[in-house]
């Protein structure tokens, strides 16, 4: 389906996907989450090394 400035949706295919989309924001997704803690765990050690590397050079 190509969208264009002339393409309408129906009041119940409206209201059907706002209530989908919100559904999905407050879905718990626990593969997300532990992405998440990854990441932050590699960025805080990354973080401390290089705060640790600056040290020893002074």
């Amino acid at each position: 389906m190509q969208a264009t400035n002339t393409v309408r949706l129906t009041d119940a295919l409206e209201r059907d996907l706002l209530a989908k989309a919100m559904d999905q924001q407050f879905r718990f997704r626990p593969l997300r989450s532990v992405a998440k803690l990854v990441s932050s765990t590699a960025a805080f050690i990354a973080l401390a090394r290089s705060q640790t590397n600056m040290r020893d050079m002074v």
